[in-house]
């Protein structure tokens, strides 16, 4: 039987105790920036302050899939959030989305939300067939939202009527009055025939999923047919 040498195993083949606990904010490593190549996708960074690398640190590696967010370049040209591609050298990175060239700045590194990295099981989920943790969680929740109905003394409901038929409900925060679901109906021959049930962020505007149910109808018999989207 053949052992298994350090060479065989690399951290990505690793989950660890505090990308479990991340909650896709903590940043891990901050260093400062020499440049950025838009042809390359290729970020030059220095040693960050203990004289460790990003590539062989024995306490702060990056690895793909990592948030690289970046700030103070030339001009701003190269701000923004990306996500790590590969790891090259102890002193590179390259992204996987586009990025202007640029020179100086400071990066600083993110691990992705810990539940990212734990399985899932949507058997018998209605909602989700993700089989990662947050995804899964985060669309059975919106698609919770979508069917269920806002209540209580702090929401608001404001229907929108064409002569005696609703054409749209808004409901609201009443702190706020921002919009916390809406839900767009289309008649035809006097007949519910489009629902579009939207369902939006604490800023009102962002919307987190929205549902679309399209009616048919065969003499005193309906059935709808939803298609559902998380944003």
């Amino acid at each position: 039987m053949t052992g298994i040498s350090k060479a065989d195993v690399s951290d990505l083949d690793f989950v660890d105790s505090n990308e479990l606990a991340s909650d896709g904010t903590a940043v891990f490593v901050t260093t400062t920036v020499v440049s950025t190549t838009s042809g390359t996708q290729t970020v030059v960074v220095n040693l960050a302050s203990d004289g460790e690398g990003i590539l062989y640190s024995r306490d702060h590696p990056v690895t793909p899939g990592d948030i690289a967010i970046i700030t103070g370049t030339s001009g701003g040209a190269a701000d923004g959030s990306y996500t790590v591609a590969t790891v090259p050298t102890d002193t590179s990175f390259t992204v996987v989305e586009a990025i202007a060239s640029s020179t100086g700045g400071s990066v600083d590194f993110v691990y992705v939300a810990g539940a990212l990295n734990v399985g899932f099981d949507p058997t018998r989920q209605a909602q989700t067939t993700s089989t990662e943790l947050q995804t899964g969680l985060t669309e059975v929740s919106n698609g919770l939202l979508l069917d269920s109905e806002p209540t209580g003394s702090d929401v608001d409901y404001d229907p929108t009527y064409s002569g005696s038929v609703v054409t749209l409900e808004e409901w609201s925060d009443t702190a706020t009055t921002n919009l916390i679901k809406s839900i767009a109906y289309t008649y035809t021959g006097g007949k519910v025939s489009t629902e579009i049930t939207t369902v939006f962020a604490a800023d009102g505007i962002t919307v987190l999923a929205q549902k679309t149910t399209t009616y048919t109808y065969s003499g005193s018999r309906v059935s709808g047919s939803a298609t559902t989207r998380d944003v």
